[in-house]
């Protein structure tokens, strides 16, 4: 009888452990929207545009390799406002690290730049002729 009115689920109200979970996996959940992006192509480039509010530019780190570029922001700056009567209501900034990966084949390596301005980063990939063989090597 006791599990029986532990499951219960009425209100929305949820048992212990499943608030535990929830409470686990909460600074997981919505990463993939946390850089907001933009990319264009034109016949020439890309454009990549990210939004990176309050961030320095030190701590954002691009790679490109084997046609992917990858984006990796950590922010180790966070302030806990907290004061010793602990009169916070709420605090919801976080620190630590966002990463994503976009696949932007036939770029011109040498000749990508990148700027910061207004808590946008954006990236130009000029494009380079993309390899007519696809890899095919011939047997002689």
């Amino acid at each position: 009888m006791a599990n029986a009115l532990m499951n219960r689920n009425n209100f929305d109200m949820l048992d212990p452990f499943e608030r535990m979970a929830q409470s686990f996996w909460a600074p997981f959940e919505g990463l993939d929207q946390a850089l907001k992006t933009d990319i264009s192509e034109t016949d020439d480039q890309y454009q990549v545009k990210v939004d990176v509010p309050g961030i320095d530019k030190k701590d954002v780190k691009l790679d490109y390799r084997d046609n992917v570029l990858s984006i990796r922001v950590q922010k180790q700056s966070f302030v806990d406002h907290e004061d010793k009567d602990q009169n916070v209501v709420m605090n919801e900034r976080r620190a630590g690290t966002l990463q994503r990966q976009y696949a932007l084949p036939n770029v011109a390596v040498d000749k990508i730049s990148a700027a910061q301005t207004d808590g946008v980063l954006t990236i130009t990939l000029p494009k380079t002729a993309p390899t007519t063989n696809a890899g095919h090597i011939d047997i002689q």
